[in-house]
């Protein structure tokens, strides 16, 4: 996973996300609101300057890890 670009929690969200989690569930997971999941979900997609979650899944885990 590129980890120049990303927060350690953008990167667990997408990890989260990459086993199937919803925001709902990640929220509980990390101990967050599901605004702030959905939020770093969303500056992931833009850090990783992807269209949809499958895109920034497969940039962040990209050959440049």
């Amino acid at each position: 996973m590129k980890t120049l670009m990303l927060s350690p929690l953008e990167k667990a969200c997408l990890q989260w996300v990459s086993k199937g989690r919803t925001a709902v569930e990640i929220a509980l997971l990390e101990g967050k609101s599901v605004i702030e999941i959905e939020l770093c979900l969303g500056r992931a997609l833009t850090a990783l300057g992807a269209q949809s979650m499958m895109e920034a899944l497969k940039k962040a885990s990209g050959p440049d890890t």
